[in-house]
């Protein structure tokens, strides 16, 4: 047997082992809603796919189904037009793989595991490929490292800036229920506030230790406040709408003996709740009670 059946057959059997694989996960997730793959950075690198991971499932699927019928057809009878559409499928899922991973590694600092072992099969592939003397494959590995190598040298953008001019910002995600019922609750309220999917800013409020949704930023001129659950935003809409208004203006009395300036008269108003000063047990802001109306920003919660 020689070498180039050898690898022609192996290239084979990696190619339908593969594409019999992603068929298992596409029925996972289209009838059951379940996945292969169920580590964190899965879960977050799903997040980012604009159709869903299902699509990018299929894609992989439909390639690799493409790849394994024409290699099928390569074992029977050589043809250079079935040739010349393998390696050309390689070369540009090479590339697009060097995408995915870079995307990955240097800017969501999260990896999908799944993705990874996609990502081996087809440099398996392509290096099964070479050795079975299609030299032009060769030019997918120079496009890969040449991808991967300018999402190294790039620094990411410090990611979409937070609107200036909104006074409550609702970071939400779609998949968690409490998110629904208190954007629902905002609306029947007609409050003013902007809804923004966690996964835009995700980087940003993971640094700041914040991790599950929904979550209330009170954008105000002098401090930021950030409120975590449905319990904790519905405390704080109430404590707002329950504050004392502005005390008017007092005229200026004369001072009395042994008194300050004149006019210095106590403001009644001044011992009244401030919702959103820090420290003290009776500050139900700060000191939130326990609150079980939250779902993990990753994960899906019905």
């Amino acid at each position: 047997m020689s070498g180039k059946y050898l690898s022609a057959l192996l290239f084979l059997a990696v190619s339908a082992l593969s594409a019999l694989t992603l068929l298992v996960e596409a029925v996972l997730q289209f009838f059951y809603g379940k996945s292969i793959c169920a580590t964190e950075g899965c879960k977050v690198v799903t997040q980012f796919t604009r159709f869903g991971d299902l699509t990018m499932v299929l894609l992989g699927l439909g390639t690799l189904a493409l790849i394994t019928v024409l290699a099928a057809r390569e074992m029977r009878s050589v043809s250079a037009r079935s040739e010349r559409v393998v390696n050309f499928l390689l070369v540009t899922s090479l590339a697009g793989e060097g995408f995915f991973v870079g995307y990955q590694l240097f800017r969501l600092d999260a990896v999908c595991v799944f993705c990874l072992g996609v990502f081996g099969v087809f440099i398996v592939l392509g290096a099964l490929r070479v050795l079975s003397g299609q030299r032009e494959v060769i030019a997918g590995f120079g496009a890969l490292f040449a991808v991967l190598s300018l999402f190294y040298l790039i620094l990411p953008a410090g990611g979409t800036a937070l609107p200036r001019d909104a006074k409550y910002i609702l970071f939400y995600s779609a998949d968690c229920k409490y998110c629904s019922e208190i954007r629902k609750e905002l609306d029947e309220k007609k409050m003013d506030v902007r809804h923004i999917a966690i996964q835009e800013h995700a980087a940003m409020l993971k640094n700041l230790g914040i991790e599950h949704v929904p979550t209330l930023m009170v954008n105000g001129p002098q401090e930021k406040i950030f409120l975590t659950g449905t319990e904790a935003i519905r405390r704080h809409l109430l404590a707002c709408e329950q504050s004392p208004p502005a005390p008017q203006k007092r005229q200026s009395l004369p001072a009395a003996p042994g008194q300050g300036k004149a006019g210095a008269t106590a403001d009644p108003g001044a011992g009244s709740l401030v919702p959103f000063s820090p420290g003290g047990a009776s500050n139900l802001i700060f000191s939130p009670l326990p609150d079980s109306g939250i779902c993990k920003e990753d994960s899906k919660c019905e």
